[in-house]
């Protein structure tokens, strides 16, 4: 196949995406831990502002800076003014007013009365802590204090200036950390919509891979594809609803997915091998099914170039199928590089990184190579092994993928490349 036949992957990518739009769903989920890692689904913005009034930020005694005059806002040089105290505000408790000249104890977190401007810490005060009334050295209903600062706004937390109402706190497509989660809650939000999980069928094809974690045949191999893309589909917001193996047979295989989806009324279906120009191409030789719709496009990408896309088709439905190539590394990518956007997931971080290399490499000129790395502390990337699809270890290793973009035939050390971070490698 030359190159003129093989399709971009961002071509592949929006067709995989266009494949799985009619089956993606949202939901409306209450706000709590469980949310964490899910994506958003629509724009959310803030009910109120946050903080909803001005509160303070310290312990100690809340004033107006206009009674501090003889001090002036650089604070009080050494001397001493003493206010008399009015009743002490909680956190929770209504804002009121503050009588001129006064000073009144406040609690972090407690609403800075009308009338008011500045905290002073306690540890400002004569005494350096709250007292019972009458005791210590100050006279009954009244605090001395001698402050670093009696400017206007001291310790004050001013309402809003965390986040105003109607400001956009989360975009679709973002990811709900813990931290986004205690915003949305902060802003009054209760619910969110998110993507709903699409629930999968992983099989991986072919007479060579041992089933069920069995030890494999004597030329055979262990199913690498089947953990490994149930937890990629996984991370990537996916419900693996079933994961199995498959003989090089196609009836057995379009048997065992009708079955299985039927079971347990799949969203997709996601396939390793089978899809080469091989003699046993399992799923090539599914896709005369009269229940099949099946294209095998070459994608211009190194590894993960054979691809298989299209439809299962029910008396009732037509279930989106994602045929990945069988050697894992090729497997891999082709889930994080297409089922990922496919799905929604939030893109991964993209740097343009320089290379450590010892010696230059070569990579395919008419193919976007994707090259396993790690990240190093001085923020360059050293390759992890070799180019070849077989190298799982490599990508276990590794924590990103560097891309060599189509029409670059070498790469030397130096060479600054757009890298995608990915989870893994030591940390």
């Amino acid at each position: 196949m030359t190159a003129s036949e093989r399709i971009p992957l961002a071509d592949h990518v929006v067709d995989a995406s266009a494949l799985l739009a009619p089956v993606r769903r949202r939901e409306a989920v209450r706000l709590d831990g469980a949310l964490t890692g899910r994506v958003a689904a629509v724009e959310v913005r803030a009910r109120v502002d946050v903080p909803g009034h001005d509160n303070s930020q310290m312990d100690g005694y809340v004033l107006a800076s206009a009674d501090t005059s003889s001090w002036g806002a650089g604070g009080s040089d050494g001397v001493a003014m003493t206010f008399p105290l009015g009743s002490t505000i909680a956190a929770g408790d209504p804002p009121d007013e503050l009588s001129a000249g006064t000073a009144r104890p406040i609690m972090t977190g407690a609403p800075i009365p009308h009338g008011a401007d500045v905290v002073i810490p306690v540890e400002e005060s004569a005494a350096g802590r709250f007292e019972a009334e009458g005791t210590g050295e100050e006279s009954p209903g009244t605090v001395t204090l001698t402050p670093r600062s009696a400017e206007a706004g001291r310790f004050v937390r001013r309402r809003g200036s965390d986040t105003h109402r109607g400001d956009t706190i989360l975009r679709a497509g973002q990811v709900l950390t813990p931290a986004r989660l205690a915003h949305l809650a902060a802003c009054g939000v209760a619910d969110v919509e998110v993507e709903d999980r699409l629930r999968v069928i992983v099989l991986s094809t072919g007479s060579e891979v041992a089933a069920g974690g069995a030890e494999p045949p004597a030329g055979g191999v262990f199913d690498a594809n089947g953990p490994g893309l149930a937890a990629a589909l996984t991370e990537a917001g996916a419900q693996v609803v079933h994961r199995g193996t498959v003989p090089d047979d196609a009836g057995a295989l379009a048997a065992q997915l009708r079955e299985q989806v039927l079971t347990h009324d799949a969203d997709l279906i996601v396939t390793s091998g089978g899809v080469s120009a091989g003699a046993f191409e399992v799923v090539r030789h599914a896709a005369s099914d009269d229940g099949v719709t099946m294209a095998f496009p070459t994608v211009a990408m190194q590894p993960g170039g054979p691809q298989g896309i299209g439809t299962l088709d029910l008396p009732e439905r037509r279930v989106p199928w994602l045929a990945f190539p069988g050697n894992p590394v090729s497997a891999l990518l082709s889930c994080e590089l297409i089922a990922r956007p496919a799905l929604g997931s939030p893109p991964r971080t993209r740097l343009r990184l320089p290379l450590r290399l010892e010696t230059p490499e070569s990579s395919p000129s008419a193919l976007e190579q994707y090259r396993r790395a790690r990240v190093l502390p001085s923020g360059a990337v050293r390759l992890v092994g070799g180019a070849s699809s077989h190298l799982i270890g490599g990508l276990a290793a590794a924590d990103a993928l560097v891309i060599v973009p189509v029409g670059i035939d070498t790469i030397d050390d130096g060479d600054a490349l757009d890298t995608l971070l990915i989870p893994g490698g030591d940390r």
